[in-house]
Formats: C-alpha cells, structure tokens, sequence
C-alpha cells in the first residue's frame, strides 16, 4: 500500500477514535473531555518492522482475535505474529523468559504488577469487565435440572425470598449433590481459577449466611472436581461428558463457547457474587480465598474481573501496540469487546507509573489517583 493510503488510514483511525470517545465512557467522562484535544495533535511514528506479539488471558483469545484481524486489514505492513492465549500467570511468566510480547493482557488486576513490575513495566492499564457465568452441560439430568431453576430465577425479584430460595437450589445441585463434578482452573496459572473459589465463598455468604459452606464442600472432595490450567482446557471435559458444571468461566469466552458446543450454555449469576459489578467491590472484599500449591500458599482478594494491559518496556514493536491500545479503546474495539461480555471501561485506570504511558494512549486513560474508589481493586501501593 502507498504510504500517503497509510497515513489516510491513519488520520481516518485518529478522526474515529476522538470522534465517539464520548459516547462509550463508562467512567466519568472529564478525562476523556480534557484531554482529547491533545490527542488531535499527536503525530503516529513510523511504524517498526519486528513483529507484534500480543500474550494475553485465554479468555481475551476471541475479542482480540477479532481486534487483532481488523488491525491486521487497516495496516497490512505490520507483521502481526501468532497470539499467545493462556492463564495469566503463565503468559506474564512467558514474558518474563521470552520477552517476545508487544502488549501483555491479563484476566485480574494483580498478575502484571507481581510478575512484571518493575523489571518489565511499571504500569497496567484497566480497560474492560465482565462477569463469572456457569457453563452447563445440557446433557445431563443435573445441568437440566439447574438450567430450569436458573430461568426460574429471572422471574423472581433479585434477593427475594424466592428469588434466594431457587439459588440455594441451584448451589445444592451443583456443590452439594455427590454425583455431580465441577470443572475448575489452577489459580495458580489462571485467574478464574481464584475467582471460581471466590464466587462459591460469595454465594455461600448470600444463600446460606456460610462463606465457607458451598467452598469446602468444593475444594476439600478431590472427586468433586476436575482442575486444569486454563478455563478453556475445561470444554473439552465437558464435550467428553466428564464435568456437568464449569465454574471457571467468564461471559467474555463462555459467549463464543458455548456457540461452539452442542448443548452447552450458560448461565449468569446475581451481581452481588458474579464478580462483575464495580458497585459490589466492598462485598466482594468480604471474603478471600487462600490455596497451598508445591509447598507454595497464596491468598487471592476477591476484586471484580477486571481485563488489564500494558506495553513491556523490551516490547519488538511499541509502535504496533501502541495502535492496538487505540483499536482496544476506538468504537470498533469497544464493540467487539461488548459483543464478546466486556464491559468496557473508558477512561482506562492506570495503575502504576502514569508517566510511562506512551502519549498517544493518554487522552484515553487516567490514573488511579482520579478514581479513588477504584483504589481496593488493584495492588496496595504502600
């Protein structure tokens, strides 16, 4: 392509991006308002010709596949490498030997600071939210049975005491019936692994006044479920009849999913345990789950599923990330994340150093320091 048809694309990605910034803030817009004048200024370097790697949260595997494929049609030059979709621990500690990324995203706000900060980055960008679901296999009894229940449910007043009552229903069938197996992920190399144990502390808290009921009845029967490294390794359990419940799955990979599986779907939680509602922070902060692996123990906060992102300071192609930050954030990037279960959340939060943040990213973010509310979320700074 003629580089005057490049720089065309550019300016028009440029014009697109300022022009509906405004419509999609979730956030207070203030930031977005002050400083999107900067942004009309800005001029995009030439583009680098190493190839752009993005290592990112299996879940994020469909969202930025469909971000990655338009980026790859408006700029045919950039050599865009084979993504890496695994648990976040895992792609976090791949940087870390490798250095091959160009943009590293993870599933929770608390992998990049512990693994990459502050040798690799100083920063993490929030950028989206989404919910804990359940996937049910339709093929058994069980996930029949709670499949009916759930869309019971939706008719019912939320915490009602019918509403309470079909929920203390559905737990039982899933963490208290004996015959019944969940599929997990290790919290150890994958977020929602930590974050399933979060939502049964939760939902013991809210259906039987009992954090630890439906968790231990879980956790301490190693015939009770199957554990893998990803929430992805699960489906093929599932396909093979082997889990009748996966509680380690994220509306933002359990949507294309369960597309892809015959009788499979899924079923969402009450906001005050699905780990998806920023106004239910201070309940999710009830609770907390601790897991011994190898000798090793960790205790897991119990935060909102919030999507982080940062450009690693040994990044082959900062330019190339750069531009996909601005597709995560333009109207395009923020309805593909939607119709993929992400909230977006714009302005993004930066967590860690602010300055870092290449210039052109900024009129899109803010710091942490903004939105003091959000603060429990992320890593104490003390």
């Amino acid at each position: 392509m003629a580089n005057s048809a490049v720089w065309l694309i550019v300016g028009l990605i440029v014009g697109l991006v300022v022009g509906f910034a405004i419509g999609y803030v979730t956030v207070p817009p203030k930031v977005v308002t002050k400083t999107v004048t900067k942004y009309v200024n800005v001029t995009v370097p030439t583009v680098s010709t190493a190839p752009f790697a993005v290592g990112a949260a299996g879940t994020l595997k469909f969202a930025f596949g469909e971000i990655l494929n338009v980026m790859q049609s408006m700029y045919p030059s950039i050599t865009i490498a084979p993504p890496l979709f695994k648990g976040s621990g895992e792609v976090a500690h791949t940087e870390v030997t490798t250095q091959q990324f160009s943009a590293v995203a993870s599933a929770d706000t608390t992998t990049i600071p512990s693994v990459l900060f502050p040798n690799y980055t100083n920063y993490e960008i929030a950028f989206g939210v989404t919910q804990m679901v359940i996937i049910v296999n339709l093929n058994t009894t069980a996930g029949q049975k709670v499949y009916s229940l759930w869309k019971q449910a939706q008719s019912y007043p939320p915490l009602s005491a019918q509403y309470n009552a079909t929920w203390r229903k559905i737990w039982s069938i899933i963490a208290l019936n004996s015959s019944t197996v969940v599929g997990v992920s290790n919290p150890f190399t994958d977020p929602s692994g930590y974050q399933a144990q979060c939502v049964a502390k939760l939902a013991g808290l809210a259906f039987f006044n009992n954090a630890s009921y439906l968790y231990d009845a879980i956790y301490t029967n190693p015939s009770k479920y199957m554990m893998r490294n990803t929430e992805i390794d699960l489906l093929t359990l599932m396909a093979a009849g082997q889990v009748d419940f996966i509680l380690s799955a994220y509306e933002s990979n359990a949507i294309p999913q369960t597309r892809e599986y015959h009788n499979m779907v899924f079923i969402t939680l009450p906001p005050i345990i699905n780990l998806g509602d920023l106004s239910y922070v201070n309940y999710y902060h009830k609770v907390s789950v601790t897991r011994t692996e190898h000798g090793v123990t960790k205790t897991f906060a119990c935060n909102p599923v919030v999507y982080t992102i940062t450009i690693p300071f040994q990044a082959p192609n900062k330019q190339a990330a750069e531009y996909f930050l601005l597709l995560l954030f333009s109207p395009i990037g923020r309805k593909i994340m939607e119709e993929n279960g992400i909230k977006p959340i714009v302005p993004g939060i930066v967590y860690g150093n602010y300055s870092a943040v290449p210039n052109v990213i900024k009129p899109f973010v803010a710091p942490l320091s903004q939105y003091p509310q959000y603060a429990s979320i992320f890593p104490s700074q003390g």
